[in-house]
């Protein structure tokens, strides 16, 4: 009796650790009711073997894939119409290999994953309609190979990558015709590939690849980002300084034009403003008429001021706010220094005036 009892417990340990692996195959979803019936036809499953589409008019949640922490193969979400979040893979940790969202014009963000650390293959994010920013990415650390994010027209910021910090690919974003900053990319700190950046109309800066390791850029290409004109920023400005580095910079704004213009605006920051210009950047530099001086919300409240090269104040006002504007139309031709001044530090910027 005694042995029959282990056997039993044994086969229904082994029943229900298989019963955690599933779709070997793969599967596609193409409706509600293939969604639906998920968990009746892989109860416990948690680990998806095999390659998934989600692919559908009619589905509109992903409540049954609730249990599922991994996929090894690669996820597409494409097509869907009335799927308005991704609620659901809320369990979901690593995806093996490409992760791809395209074309959905029901999401607004990507509410849902917000477990996901790492995705193995490349990631696209590409022709959502609606898809306003990446809020739902919260966790996500590590991408295998590329990013891509393109033609997303009303996307206006990346919120949702703060946590990023390695592509093992090239990084491209493109047409994204709303995209004003890559602000939420701050802790991006290695990437295996080129950076390639075009066609981004309302993009006016590059504040947020501060931080990436010039060594591991593999080349840079920006152009057609008609409104770009501050492209001097930490991580760019050490890439141009290695002798190998390959650049194609063009049909920009003034400031981001060519490498020359890049190089100069990099050639007016000292190494300490450069180590600090996350905190504290200013753009248009040069600029013949007003200056906007963008600082850190979590550095406010501080004190602004401008100060020729033997430290005379010109002029000062309070900082209360993230951007502000500073009028230098009445100094004369020449470099200047912005001076910043809150609780926590103090930050030196020059700025040159035309």
């Amino acid at each position: 009796m005694k042995k029959l009892f282990v056997l039993i417990t044994s086969l229904l340990l082994s029943s229900t650790v298989s019963s955690q692996y599933c779709l070997h195959d793969g599967r596609g979803f193409y409706t509600q009711e293939d969604v639906d019936k998920f968990p009746t036809d892989n109860p416990n499953c948690k680990v998806i073997q095999g390659d998934i589409i989600i692919s559908g008019g009619d589905i509109k949640n992903l409540d049954s894939l609730m249990g599922v922490t991994s996929i090894e193969g690669y996820l597409d979400i494409t097509h869907t119409e009335l799927l308005w979040s991704l609620k659901g893979l809320d369990s979901l940790q690593t995806i093996g290999g490409r992760f791809g969202i395209y074309a959905n014009s029901g999401l607004f963000n990507l509410e849902g994953l917000g477990r996901l650390k790492s995705v193995g293959g490349v990631f696209e994010i590409f022709g959502n309609p609606y898809l306003v920013n990446l809020k739902g990415l919260d966790t996500l650390a590590f991408i295998g190979k590329n990013l891509w994010i393109g033609a997303n027209p009303v996307l206006d910021s990346l919120k949702g990558l703060k946590n990023l910090s390695a592509i093992g690919g090239l990084l491209q974003i493109n047409d994204n015709f709303s995209l004003t900053n890559l602000r939420e990319l701050d802790n991006l700190k290695s990437i295996g590939g080129e950076i390639i950046i075009n066609s981004n109309p309302s993009l006016i800066r590059l504040n947020g690849l501060d931080s990436i390791n010039a060594g591991s850029i593999g080349g840079l290409v920006i152009y057609d980002n008609e409104n770009l004109s501050v492209c001097s920023v930490y991580g760019i400005c050490r890439y141009l300084e290695i002798s190998y580095a390959s650049v194609s910079i063009y049909h920009n704004a003034v400031g981001c034009n060519n490498r020359p213009e890049v190089k100069a605006g990099c050639d007016t920051l000292s190494v300490e403003n450069l180590n600090s210009y996350k905190v504290c950047s200013i753009y248009p530099n040069p600029s013949a008429g007003k200056i906007n001086v963008e600082i850190s919300e979590d550095q406010l409240p501080g004190k602004l001021s401008v100060l020729d090269l033997n430290g005379v104040e010109l002029r000062s006002q309070p900082i209360v706010k993230a951007v502000n504007c500073v009028d230098i139309s009445d100094l004369k031709k020449g470099v200047y220094i912005v001076r910043l001044i809150n609780r926590n530090t103090v930050e030196t910027i020059k700025m040159i005036k035309e």
